[in-house]
């Protein structure tokens, strides 16, 4: 179903806030507001375990999530079916069944990531809770953003995602439908997002690449490639909506979404956009001033390749991590850093079939480095003491353990 803006202000408008969730209103409210709607009920399965207050807790988010972006995007449907589980290997069985004979045949699966994660595909959203916090497992995970991913498909075609464009406006707008959402419920800010995402792209210190410019084959074989997707293009997103407005966003997808809608959506053509983003770049995400080079090392001095480094920053009192780079096969590394106190954050991908997607093996700071506990990355506050930004060319960086102690240790095996 698609709604004009007007039919969808006039459906929900309550004085100056849409969705009650976040102005403090209660369960009976949201759902008399949903009901103008005139859509049926989201089929959710719930599957592994979940209370009766949990199960009615997500239905609701998931009614408040179409509540809000039927007033902002003027487009609302309930043709999907969303599959959340708090175990894994339930979800991918479920995702196996609802897969094509085709795929089912290839044995395609669920990506490993999928730990505390989300994925829309057609009609369908599967999303795992299995090691999401207290707080994440509330709201359902990403409900919000994996709802706007459906969003795109109704209204219209959406080209493939194979390399950067037209991945960076799929996923940077959900990116940026979400955020919107976060900040209308109260958890998190829109300043927030915006400075998270700007850090990471000086800590990238390059370009969205252009049409024609394919950064990679798969969404998700390179950090770096995932950052330009996400964070980059949540920013080139925004600014796309500052110019045209939330009506050019969704014209876009409801055109089909290659590189002729976007002229015909922005009034502009993808290359002009390229060479405008890029002044916006320079404005405000220069790339980090400050050199860092080292290497890594086992306690038996033999080197570590494929660690991914990333500089660890405050935004709003919470800590976020931005690609920094990764060692080569002599254990060698050179990332940049910003002026603003930091860490060096150290990373493991943990092995495929592992319940958890990577171990945080600990940080670099002033005093040198200090190995995590449990492999697990705490947002609010920093193993090792944070430094300021200046030139480093030495640093060594000397893990805990050999990285088959660590891997075994902190990624844990699915049975």
């Amino acid at each position: 179903m698609t709604l004009t803006r007007g039919v969808a202000t006039g459906a929900l408008a309550l004085a100056a806030c849409i969705v009650l969730v976040g102005c403090g209103a209660d369960d009976e409210a949201v759902e008399e507001q949903w009901t103008a709607l005139g859509v049926p009920e989201p089929e959710i399965v719930f599957l592994g375990d979940f209370t009766d207050e949990e199960r009615a807790a997500i239905a609701r988010e998931v009614k408040s999530v179409q509540l809000s972006f039927a007033e902002r995007f003027g487009v609302v449907t309930s043709e999907f079916t969303l599959y959340i589980s708090t175990n894994f290997e339930a979800l991918n069985e479920a995702y196996r069944e609802w897969l094509d004979p085709e795929y089912r045949r290839r044995g395609v699966e669920l990506p490993s990531w999928l730990g505390c994660n989300g994925l829309a595909w057609k009609a369908a959203v599967f999303i795992s809770l299995e090691t999401c916090d207290k707080d994440g497992r509330a709201h359902g995970g990403p409900i919000a953003h994996e709802y706007f991913h459906i969003l795109q498909d109704h209204v219209g075609l959406v080209a493939g995602t194979d390399n950067v464009w037209p991945a960076w406006l799929i996923e940077g707008s959900a990116v940026y439908a979400s955020a919107h959402y976060a900040e209308e419920q109260g958890r998190r800010s829109l300043a927030w997002r915006r400075e998270a995402s700007r850090l990471v792209w000086s800590g990238l210190g390059r370009p969205l690449p252009g049409p024609y410019d394919a950064a990679g084959s798969s969404m998700f074989t390179d950090l770096a490639y995932q950052n330009l997707v996400y964070e980059v293009g949540f920013l080139g997103v925004e600014w796309l909506v500052e110019r045209r407005g939330e009506e050019a966003l969704m014209e876009f997808f409801r055109l089909g979404g290659g590189r002729q809608e976007f002229r015909e959506a922005f009034d502009m053509t993808p290359d002009e956009f390229v060479d405008a983003f890029e002044e916006h770049r320079g404005k405000v995400a220069p790339p980090f001033k400050w050199q860092i080079a080292g290497v890594v090392r086992d306690p038996d001095g033999r080197p570590v390749p494929q660690v991914d480094l990333y500089v660890v920053t405050g935004v709003e009192g919470e800590n976020i991590l931005v690609p920094g780079g990764r060692t080569n096969g002599a254990g060698e590394f050179r990332a940049r850093s910003p002026e603003e106190r930091h860490t060096l954050g150290v990373i493991l991908r943990c092995p495929r079939g592992s319940s958890t997607f990577w171990a945080f093996a600990g940080e670099w700071g002033k005093k040198g480095f200090v190995g995590d506990e449990d492999g697990r990355y705490e947002s609010d506050e920093h193993l090792a003491e944070p430094t300021t930004g200046m030139h480093r060319r030495d640093v060594v960086i000397e893990l805990q353990a050999s990285r088959r102690v660590l891997l075994e240790r902190f990624c844990e095996k699915r049975e």
